[in-house]
């Protein structure tokens, strides 16, 4: 195959919403699969094939039109190519090892690069040399979001992540570069260098707040003496390294915001945009960062759940008021994209709305915005900042001019997604895609332009294109077929929709010459469906296979014979590919009866008629061929071969037993892929085999020649490979696509070789056409005839199952009604419904069939049917006539044996399955209680109870304690021998110290009274028990069983082991309390059982006596509860159970059994009992008389005294009629005696229950206060060891923070070793650049002084003109907007270019200008041109020389630089070091103190606590523990102190009175003093007015004032009377002016028509003195008006300044006469 040609890519289209760049001013470039793809704004297209492997990240410098490309493979390598001639401009290898994710340019010569897993690596390139520069190693924790270079600043670069902000400055020595990087630091506080800094929470009312900040009360801060230790979380934690480092980001739960986008400033400043919608702006000098924009919060539209429909419109417009309106706002989502312009920031997001956004101001608000509709991923400006090209993950390119929302335009519309399948239309000039939308496209093979789209609305999974008409189908879930006409191919259209079967279409072949369409289900259908427009694509019939199908293709011989091959999958997994292979052929005779080659009206094809062969595969395969000759190509799964296999003929088939045994081998396998998956397809002239699948590969192969391939590599195996290909009707053009969404066109670029070949393959595609000619255009025209296809819109759809329901409820109703009516219900002949499959179209067709060919038999059994239920009905009426005894069952008539069985088994199965769901959970049950009865009952030891008391609620229980394990006894058997050395030891000691020890007493001694004896043995107060100065029998933990002489002092609990020694030895001591006590309970326990027992006996006695008595009174009856004897509740009795206990039928015989055995035994017992019958017969039935039975018999009354009279009496029956008398008095008498004698036995007893009673209350409240003090014990030991535990916890933090500090130490200090190391190195490179910089000045020094020397041959006048021109330089270049104001730029940075740019105009303009300078025309005169062209070679050695010494001063200066900031970061590491040995040295210190520092509990009593107590409990942190002694001694000084002060304070009282009543007097007289100056004062300043005057001169003022009123009022009457005769005259006046008017209105409108004639005239006079104006001087005139305007102006200024001088007068006068008369002020 290699032989034919090679494949050269003609076009791709594709675009998945990435970044999409200018690189030229009206180009626009981006990645189309493995391509560049590069499009013009007018339409034009460039696909550039990249020669890499693999395609990674791209990049693009608009300035300099090149774009860089990563590769995707194992050390991959970055090309970076020039525009548009694609020359290899570098290729830069050694960033990464696996890949790239990111490549970004700066504005000048320098490239950035992201690698991937596992560095995570920035790395500087000077992409124009092809040289690595630095690299810097970026956290893994974190992916960066986004990056760029400062367009104004290559040496500061900006790398977000999700939650830091970093800017990294280049800094640079010469050749050598480093990147240091700055966090950027948000809020009004520096965090701590150690501390994470963190991003602005999402919601602005959030506030930050440090830990360290928090003044939380806690018992910590409640100790009286302890030293409190400072210990970071981290070392609580026990977390040392990164994980310490990263804790602060573990528990920071506060949602913060995450920068997506960035742009820069022409200053230096930074905005980056958030997910959630905020702007960030960043101070890159500063690296201070704040956020200037958050989105509003939207609140919810309340839910409407109105019945009515007024009431809904009312609750839509009450919430339309309140919600506000989002166009206007910035939200989620909104800033994804950012872009700076001149006018502000481009914001742009998910909701597909641009928005520039005013950022200047102090309230960010939107002036601009341009709804594109599709969300958008990428924003890029043009070179020039006049256009911006806009992408969207929906496949679509749009333009936008800044400032013009009306001008977006659609640039390209690709519909990204995935694609289904392709085709080629008949005619070779179309293509057809499909997507997993369901958008057809159509697109054009030669140019690859996109002609038109239509969607179905429905998810597709398959389609084909038809090589008959210019139709395809499209396969889609439900078992539809949609088929689209592409007659016209501008304006595609969906005419018929077909529902084969149920299942989804995931295959669709059509048949070589059109006429069939092959399809395949997923559960193993295959169906034949006719594929031309005339038979309304009719399905014909249908086969199956076993398994689900896998591939299908198919291949039509010369006789119109389709042979069909399907391979399968059985095993359930597909990944696993095809272990079956089904082939069968459908000849024309078949097709033409198919009633005949069918198993029935389902037209399901019999297999003979179709010779239908199923073969397992010796190997799974994915994807099948078949060529002439049955020759069938596969992919093997397992070596990822293609395999070929020779399909065995009819006659060479065994039987059907050994067939299924038969295993169909490979006759040739020949190479395949490198990756399993994937599919065959032959050309259409059936000689080329093409392969593709998962690993993104093509490969050709001839038939002939099979082990030659042609590969290509359209797709990345890394999405999913090759999804489909297609070969052109002439094999000339070769389509794929793939899982990336592009599709992409191959061309054969032939050998002389492959031209024979290619013939072949154009003969074979004419040879098809011309024979498919007629009928084509036959089909096309019915197609074009067909109606458009539109779904039902009128129904509304209901689903199948509510259709099965109505239908099932219809047929219940008719066959109730027949029953009724007593009549055999007819089942209805099914009727097809809506949306119903061929497939079930054609069993409904079948069944019809079936009950016009069975309809007399049917009829006669319905016949059968209702006489046996006739007489059912009769032998039910004559059962129940039946006595109970001989009637059946219901379900004894039931006929249907096989129903009542199947039920009876189905209620089976659910008892069995509810039994066994109870049975669980009876399980479930049963274990929990066996755990909880093991964990608090069984390993118990001593079990918890408690004991009650009898009158009262009071309540004593024990300790429940568990036995103590082994690992504890034997620990305690070690701290029990370890103490007892150690206190053998120091007695030792002490006895060897003792004679010292005597003779040197110290103060210690005479002041440790409370701690020691005298034999230093600590007293208890600073032991394990809580009392001090008393003996060991007299202390509480003594008396209670907790004593031990094995304590350690607290004072000397210095050492961790004594610690836990010390935790031991007191656990010990409460295990023997709680042991002690629970002694003493148990004796109380059995007390309580005895006295129940002695009131159990005597309520006996009182029970006879209260019966005997026959009194109504309750007896108390003491039992112990659930309380005291729990065990009972382990135990559940018979009448605790509420519900019936269920007998199995083995249970219930036993039970029945037991009974009656039991009642024979009491029958024999109650049939001969000679005891009984003997104690009844002698002893009346007692073997013992007692005297209460005595007492009840009564006396019996003799016979006569009922018979006779009393006067009838005899003398005999007198006596006993006394006699009776006498006897029944003495009963009387006794009976009351013996009642006394009872009522008192029954007082006794119930004293004396009620005196056992109370005495064990009292019992029980002494072990219940007992109780209060053990636990008080217990609670005071347990204190003791958790504040031990709490101090080991304490020295465990420390030491985790020592060593923290530790490892920050050393790396801290291998740091500053690099960081010395890089200061010697750099300073050695500045000291030898620094000398060649002499030299370069030496030299540029001496090149002035030799100049002479050069020009000795010319003369001196000559050599000073030849010096001044030597001297002369161009000037500098002043860059100028000289094409516009700069102002007018839409770019940000036009008033900022770029270096590289500036340095390459100022290069430009020098060479320019020194060319200018060195023409012969600026030869001085008289000199010659050899001499001038010698001194213009040395001019501009010279001037390289100074252009040499100032780069190399800058050079020289910018080292400098770096060696300052190398020796600054030296510096700041030994800072560093040196803080972190005082944190070393401080946290030491604090261990030192808190071990020294001990804590000691103590027992105070109430009134010896001075401290007030606070909210929660007292504070004794800043208090201290005293004698009582000192306090008595300093109270009595206080008290003798204050008696003498207040002798003193007395005295000095006294004094203190007799000055301040002499002050109070001073202070009096002073303040007299000033009151009168007052007064003196205002008297001095009074103004005396006239009317004052008057009034202090005239005698009789009063008099005077009433003459004035009275003249005053004549004038008032006076000039009332002149008012009214002015009034009489006004009036006159009045009507005199309007009879005037009146006369005045009738000259008006005489003098209005008068005026219209004038006007006239003015009109034909001003236009003749129009006529005439140009030609008379109107000089004169306009003098005249000047001089009238001056005059005029003059004689107003003069009115003012008449005014002006008029009010000064009247002020004048006014003033004047305020001061008169004047007083003369009197002094003193």
């Amino acid at each position: 195959m290699d032989q034919v040609g090679k494949l050269e890519l003609s076009w791709a289209q594709g675009y998945n919403g990435d970044q999409a760049c200018y690189i030229d001013k009206d180009v626009i470039c981006y990645l189309c699969g493995n391509n560049v793809k590069f499009v013009a704004e007018d339409g034009a297209e460039t696909v550039f094939k990249f020669p890499g492997e693999g395609v990674g990240p791209l990049a693009v410098h608009s300035l300099s039109r090149c774009f860089a490309v990563a590769e995707q493979c194992i050390n991959p390598k970055i090309y970076v190519f020039i525009y548009p001639t694609f020359r290899s401009m570098s290729v830069l290898e050694g960033g990464a090892k696996l890949e790239y994710s990111k490549l970004f340019f700066s504005s000048s010569d320098y490239l950035c690069s992201l690698s991937g897993i596992p560095e995570f690596e920035l790395t500087l390139w000077n992409f124009d040399k092809g040289i690595k520069l630095c690299t810097f190693a970026l956290s893994r924790d974190n992916i960066p979001t986004s990056i760029s270079f400062n367009p104004g600043n290559w040496r500061q670069i900006c790398v977000t992540t999700e939650k830091t902000i970093t800017l990294l400055n280049i800094e640079q020595s010469n050749k050598y570069y480093v990147m240091q990087p700055s966090v950027i630091q948000f809020g009004h506080y520096n965090w701590p260098y150690h501390r994470r800094i963190r991003l602005p929470a999402v919601d602005p009312e959030m506030e930050e707040y440090d830990e360290f900040d928090r003044d939380i009360p806690t018992r910590a801060s409640t100790r009286m003496t302890r030293y409190t230790v400072d210990v970071p979380k981290a070392a609580k934690a026990g977390l040392v390294g990164e994980l310490a480092e990263k804790l602060d980001d573990i528990q920071d739960e506060t949602e913060r915001v995450k920068p997506v986008s960035q742009v820069w400033t022409p200053i230096g400043d930074l905005y980056l945009g958030c997910a959630g919608g905020q702007i960030l702006k960043v101070d890159s000098e500063q690296y201070r960062g704040k956020v200037i924009y958050y989105p509003p919060k939207i609140p919810d539209a309340p839910d409407s759940r109105m019945s009515s429909a007024g009431f809904q419109r009312e609750s839509m417009v009450d919430i339309q008021q309140h919600v506000p309106d989002v166009s206007q706002m910035i939200l989620d989502g909104s800033v994804d994209c950012i872009g700076l312009h001149k006018r502000g920031l481009y914001c742009a997001g998910k909701d597909g709305t641009i928005r520039l956004v005013d950022v200047k101001s102090s309230d960010v608000s939107v002036i601009e915005q341009c709804n594109m509709g599709v969300p958008i991923t990428s924003m890029s400006f043009s070179p020039s900042y006049r256009r911006l090209a806009l992408g969207s993950s929906h496949g679509s390119l749009h333009l936008y001019e800044p400032g013009a929302p009306e001008s977006l335009k659609l640039l390209r519309n690709l519909h990204h997604g995935e694609f289904v399948s392709i085709g080629i239309l008949p005619g070779n000039e179309y293509c057809v895609t499909c997507r997993v939308n369901g958008e057809i496209q159509v697109w054009s093979v030669d140019k690859g332009h996109l002609i038109s789209s239509v969607s179905i609305d429905m998810p597709a999974y398959s389609m084909a294109c038809s090589p008959l008409l210019n139709v395809c189908a499209v396969g889609t879930a439900g078992g539809f077929i949609y088929y689209v006409d592409l007659c016209n191919i501008d304006e595609p259209r969906v005419v018929e929709r077909v529902r084969v079967y149920e299942g989804t279409v995931a295959n669709l072949v059509y048949q070589d010459t059109g006429a069939y369409l092959l399809s395949a289900s997923e559960d193993g259908q295959v169906f034949l469906i006719d594929g031309r427009a005339s038979k309304k694509f009719k399905p014909l019939a249908h086969t199956g296979v076993k398994g689900a199908v896998q591939s299908l293709a198919s291949y039509t011989d010369t006789s119109g014979t389709i042979h069909v091959i399907v391979t399968h999958n059985t095993t359930g997994n597909r990944r696993s590919g095809a272990n079956y292979l089904t082939y069968f052929s459908v000849s024309e005779e078949v097709i033409r009866d198919l009633r005949y080659n069918c198993n029935s009206l389902k037209y399901d094809f019999k297999d003979k008629s179709i010779r239908k062969v199923t073969l397992k595969l010796a190997v799974p395969s994915y994807g099948v061929a078949i060529s002439e000759g049955d020759t069938v190509y596969m992919m093997a799964q397992n070596n990822k071969k293609i395999h070929q296999h020779n399909l065995p003929k009819p006659e060479e088939l065994p039987s059907e037993k050994e067939l299924e045994k038969l295993r169909m081998e490979p006759v040739a396998e020949f190479p395949g892929h490198q990756l399993p998956g994937g599919q065959c397809l032959l050309s259409p002239h059936h000689k080329w085999l093409a392969t593709f699948g998962t690993d993104g590969s093509i490969m050709l192969r001839t038939i002939g020649q099979m082990d030659k391939t042609v590969s290509l590599t359209p797709h990345d195996y890394r999405i999913g490979g090759v999804k489909a290909v297609a070969f052109a009707e002439d094999s000339q053009h070769i389509f794929t696509t793939g899982f990336d969404g592009v599709l992409t066109c191959y061309s054969w670029n032939y050998s002389p070789t492959g031209l024979g070949k290619a013939k072949s393959a154009m003969e074979a595609a004419r040879a098809k056409k011309s024979k498919l000619m007629t009928s084509q255009k036959e089909e096309n025209d019915v197609i074009q005839g067909m109606p458009e296809w539109e779904p039902e819109r009128g129904t509304r759809p209901t689903s199948e199952k509510q259709q099965g329901t109505n239908r099932e409820a219809r047929e219940k109703a008719k066959r109730d009604e027949a029953l009724e009516r007593d009549e055999i219900y007819k089942t209805p002949t099914p009727i097809p419904e809506d949306n119903s499959t061929w497939l079930q179209v054609q069993e409904l067709e079948s069944f019809k069939e079936e009950d016009k060919q069975y309809a007399e038999i049917k009829k006669n059994l319905r016949v059968s049917i209702k006489d046996m239920r006739k007489t059912l009905q009769s032998m039910l009426r004559n059962n129940e006539t039946l006595p109970d005894i001989e009637q059946l069952n219901h379900h004894e008539f039931d006929l249907d044996i096989e129903e009542q069985l199947r039920l009876q088994a189905e209620a089976d199965l659910e008892v069995e399955r509810v039994r066994e769901e109870i049975e669980f959970e009876n399980l479930a049950k049963m274990y929990l209680r066996e755990m909880i009865k093991r964990e608090c009952w069984d390993e118990m030891v001593v079990k918890g109870r408690a004991v009650q008391a009898f009158n009262s609620n009071l309540e004593v229980s024990n300790f429940p304690m568990r036995e103590r394990p082994k690992e504890t006894k034997q620990l305690l058997e070690t701290v029990t021998k370890r103490r007892q050395i150690e206190i053998a030891e120091e007695k030792a000691r002490k006895e060897t110290l003792e004679i010292t020890t005597k003779l040197v007493p110290t103060t210690a001694d005479d002041e440790g009274g409370e701690g020691e004896d005298d034999d230093g043995k600590e007293q208890p107060s600073t032991t394990g028990s809580l009392e001090g100065g008393l003996p060991d029998s007299d202390r509480i933990g003594a008396q209670y069983g907790g004593g031990s002489e094995l304590f350690y002092s607290q004072f000397e609990l210095h050492a961790r082991e004594q610690k836990v020694n010390q935790i031991v030895l007191l656990e010990d001591a409460i295990f023997r309390i709680k042991n002690l006590f629970n002694k003493e309970f148990d004796e109380l326990f059995l007390k309580k059982e005895q006295e129940i027992g002695k009131i159990t006996d005597k309520n006996k006695r009182i029970k006879k006596i209260i019966a005997d008595l026959e009194l109504v009174e309750e007896v108390i009856e003491p039992t112990m509860g659930i309380a005291e004897k729990p065990e009972i509740l382990l135990t559940v009795n018979d009448d605790e159970v509420k519900v019936e206990k269920f007998y199995t039928p083995e249970q219930r015989k036993e039970i029945e059994k037991k009974k009656k055995e039991e009642e024979e035994r009491r029958a024999r017992e109650r049939g001969d009992n000679i005891r009984e019958r003997a104690l009844v017969d002698m002893m009346g039935g007692v073997l013992e008389i007692k005297k209460e039975d005595e007492l009840k018999m009564d006396i019996p009354k003799p016979a006569f005294m009922s018979q006779k009279e009393e006067s009838e009496w005899s003398e005999d029956e007198q006596k006993a009629a006394k006699e009776f008398e006498r006897r029944v008095k003495e009963l009387q008498e006794e009976r009351e005696k013996y009642r006394k004698q009872l009522e008192a036995e029954l007082r006794k007893n119930q004293s004396v229950i009620q005196e056992s009673m109370a005495g064990f209350d009292d019992m029980l409240n002494t072990v219940f206060m007992k109780k209060i003090k053990v636990m008080m014990v217990i609670y005071q030991e347990e204190l003791k060891i958790l504040r031990l535990r709490y101090s080991l916890l304490v020295e465990e933090e420390m030491e985790t923070q020592e060593n923290e500090l530790l490892r920050l130490f050393e790396q801290k200090k291998v740091n500053k070793q690099k960081a010395t190391q890089t200061v010697q190195e750099t300073r050695k490179s500045v000291d030898a650049f620094r000398e060649q910089y002499d030299i370069l000045l030496a030299e540029d020094k001496v090149m002035d002084k030799q100049f002479k020397k050069e020009f000795q041959d010319v003369s001196a006048v000559q050599q000073d003109q030849l010096y001044r021109f030597f001297k002369k330089r161009p000037r500098a270049l002043k860059i100028t907007r000289a094409e516009g104001d700069a102002n007018m730029l839409p770019n940000p940075f036009a008033d900022r270019p770029s270096t590289a740019r500036t340095n390459a105009q100022t290069d430009s303009y020098m060479s320019n200008q020194m060319t200018d300078l060195d023409k012969l025309s600026n030869c001085p005169e008289g000199v010659e041109q050899s001499v001038w062209d010698r001194l213009c070679r040395y001019r501009m050695e010279k001037v390289r020389s100074e252009n040499l010494l100032k780069s190399s001063a800058l050079v020289l200066a910018e080292m400098n630089t770096f060696l300052g900031k190398r020796q600054e970061e030296d510096e700041r590491l030994r800072n560093d070091i040196d803080h972190i040995q005082d944190q070393l040295s401080k946290l030491r210190e604090d261990r030192t103190r808190f071990n020294l520092n001990l804590e000691v509990q103590l027992l105070l009593k109430q009134g010896q606590v001075e401290v007030d107590a606070g909210t929660f409990i007292h504070d004794y942190k800043d208090s201290a523990l005293i004698h009582r002694s000192v306090v008595e001694e300093l109270n009595n000084n206080i008290k003798g102190l204050g008696e003498s002060k207040i002798a003193s304070m007395v005295e000095s009282k006294d004094f203190r009175k007799g000055i301040i009543q002499l002050e109070w007097e001073h202070k009096k007289m002073l303040m007299q003093m000033e009151d009168l100056q007052n007064k003196m004062k205002d008297i001095q300043f009074m103004k005396v007015t006239r009317e004052i005057q008057l009034f202090l001169n005239s005698p009789d003022y009063e008099g005077r004032k009433q003459g004035e009123v009275g003249k005053l009022e004549q004038t008032i009457l006076q000039q009332k009377q002149i008012h009214e005769k002015n009034i009489d005259e006004r009036q006159k006046q009045l009507k005199e002016l309007e009879r005037t008017i009146k006369q005045r209105e009738n000259e008006n409108e005489q003098v209005l028509k008068e005026l219209e004639n004038l006007n006239v005239s003015v009109y034909e006079r001003r236009h003749i003195e129009e006529v005439n104006a140009d030609r008379r001087n109107d000089s004169g005139a306009e003098k005249r008006y000047q001089e009238i305007v001056q005059r005029r102006k003059l004689v107003d200024l003069a009115k003012a300044q008449a005014q002006e001088v008029a009010v000064l007068r009247a002020e004048v006068e006014r003033l004047r006469m305020r001061t008169f008369p004047a007083l003369v002020q009197v002094e003193h």
